[in-house]
């Protein structure tokens, strides 16, 4: 599994806390009249705004959100809330540059604040930076040692860096601060297994499906499906990707298993899997996922 959240729900939920004792405003932008404006109701009107954007963002009008966003940053100044939510915008337009620059900005500003790290850890990994990810994500988990979440991220960056063993660390330590965090009980298994401890992984991934909602934990399961297959126990291993299957059937896309950080041993065992009759048969009575615009890989927990 290679993200834990919705791109909005991580970069800008937390700038909707702070924003939310402001009253909020109404659809249509107001006209400023900037001489006649303090300072301070200048701020205020800007994160207005800032609330106002991220609400348009959450309902995929983006234009219209990240308009909002660069008008508040413009009233409000050097705001980090500001800065934070239009670099968010950014990057859920798939603006990747000027997202780095707004939540690069946002640090300056709240150098003190670990959620700002961990938004431009957000960005980094956007733009497959992942050493500078992993180093921003790390001086967020200095200043904030509990934040489960990120440790999860932190270990998704690593694994993409070919650090298996930092990236157990960080997975294990998730888990420690919540036993019930199947997603990184999850890719525990997924790095055990890539280092021959099969029946390690299997133990992590049947406490992933016990930990998890039973609709929303097909990846660990037809992990587990395909590990019983291998190691002997076709008929329950092929079950088990059955129902791993008709849970979610895009599970069978190789490359999908791939950006959900699937290694190479566990993609050619589960490629033999989906090349039994009776994977195949299941998966043509299944109709295929229509692929969605603005979507994002990978579940949310």
């Amino acid at each position: 599994m290679s993200k834990l959240r919705l791109l909005l729900s991580v970069c800008l939920s937390s700038t909707l806390v702070f924003l939310a004792g402001i009253n909020t405003v109404r659809a249509q932008v107001p006209l400023v009249t900037v001489p006649t404006l303090k300072s301070e109701e200048l701020r205020q009107r800007g994160l207005q705004l800032a609330q106002q954007a991220i609400r348009l963002a959450q309902i995929g009008q983006l234009e219209e959100a990240e308009s909002l966003a660069e008008l508040a940053v413009q009233l409000s100044g050097d705001n980090f809330q500001t800065h934070t939510v239009l670099g968010g915008i950014y990057l859920q337009a798939n603006k990747t540059e000027p997202a780095l620059g707004s939540l690069k900005r946002a640090v300056e500003l709240a150098p003190d604040n670990p959620r700002v790290y961990f938004n431009l850890g957000l960005a980094y990994n956007s733009s497959k930076s992942f050493p500078a990810a992993a180093d921003v994500l790390e001086q967020g988990l200095k200043l904030d040692p509990k934040a489960k979440g990120e440790y999860f991220n932190l270990g998704n960056t690593y694994i993409q860096m070919g650090r298996a063993e930092d990236a157990l660390k960080s997975f294990q330590t998730a888990v420690e601060l919540d036993s019930e965090f199947w997603q990184a009980i999850n890719n525990i298994g997924l790095l055990r297994y890539e280092q021959g401890q099969i029946d390690e992984a299997k133990r992590q991934w049947q406490k992933a499906i016990e930990a998890g909602d039973k609709t929303d934990t097909a990846e660990p399961k037809l992990a587990l499906g395909v590990a019983v297959y291998v190691q002997g126990d076709q008929q329950k291993g092929l079950s088990l990707s059955e129902e791993a299957l008709k849970l979610d059937r895009q599970y069978a896309n190789l490359t999908y298993l791939k950006e959900q950080l699937w290694g190479n041993k566990l993609l050619g065992d589960t490629s033999t899997v989906l090349s039994t009759p009776q994977i195949k048969a299941v998966l043509d009575s299944i109709p295929e996922p229509k692929s969605e615009a603005g979507t994002t890989t990978g579940s949310k927990p």
